[in-house]
């Protein structure tokens, strides 16, 4: 199995634990969940479908994507090129939304944007509640680097004066890696778990406040982190401060 076609399994088994949720809060589907280009594939594309039984317009916007102090960001750019930005869909129908690049990748590191989606409907809904909520998706789109994918995981963990543990991820790598269902374990025993799954983009960290299961405590000098990443099965042991 390639790495490519690792990182591809990861988000739709991903995406399958989403997609009740997805379907009750609005009226589009995008497939796939994300994309990735290379200097050999520059451009690619997204299949958007609406399931709704009223038109909808969409709106499509590239945006970069990088992340501060464990936070994501997003700006206005012009090195994504998304056609068409704006479209019509009747009930049932489908829009091939093509995404390339404007420029070339980086030679050491990869570039990561998002294209939103943002719903408008043609025809005014009835309001529930007072509340009328429109969809707004978004497809992470990765560029990968001209060198070889390096990624790499560095966890670190400190206590809080609260019994809970501060766990942090780096990505020490080239590459992004997406962790999910994290589970933190002491002799062999489960002591606090992390499922939510977060990206980590080259050269930034995540950081979690983890709870202790019922009746156990981040006493132990050391634990061991297993989950699930895009890049392969974490499993790494770490000291505790």
């Amino acid at each position: 199995m390639t790495f490519t076609t690792l990182r591809s399994l990861f988000a739709t088994a991903l995406l399958s634990s989403l997609i009740p949720a997805l379907a009750w809060a609005g009226s589009f589907t995008v497939s796939p969940v994300r994309l990735e280009l290379s200097p050999q594939r520059p451009v690619s594309s997204l299949t958007i479908t609406n399931d709704s039984a009223e038109p909808v317009s969409i709106d499509a916007r590239g945006m970069s994507w990088s992340q501060q102090n464990g936070a994501d960001e997003h700006e206005e750019t012009r090195e994504l090129i998304v056609t068409p930005p704006v479209f019509m869909l009747a009930p049932g129908a489908s829009q091939i939304v093509r995404i390339g690049l404007r420029r070339a990748p980086d030679a050491n590191n990869e570039i990561a944007y998002r294209v939103f989606m943002t719903e408008n409907p043609v025809v005014p809904r009835s309001v529930a509640n007072g509340v009328a909520m429109n969809l707004r998706l978004s497809v992470p789109i990765f560029v990968r680097p001209r060198a070889a994918p390096q990624p790499k995981l560095e966890w670190t963990g400190s206590r809080t004066p609260e019994g809970h543990l501060k766990l942090r991820a780096d990505n020490r790598g080239n590459m992004h890696v997406q962790v999910a269902n994290l589970s933190l374990s002491a002799a062999g025993t489960v002591v606090g778990r992390q499922t939510s799954p977060a990206y980590l983009l080259p050269g930034q960290y995540r950081e979690w406040t983890v709870k202790p299961e019922e009746g156990r405590a981040f006493d132990a000098s050391s634990l061991t982190v297993t989950g699930y990443s895009d890049a392969g099965d974490v499993n790494a042991e770490f000291a505790v401060r």
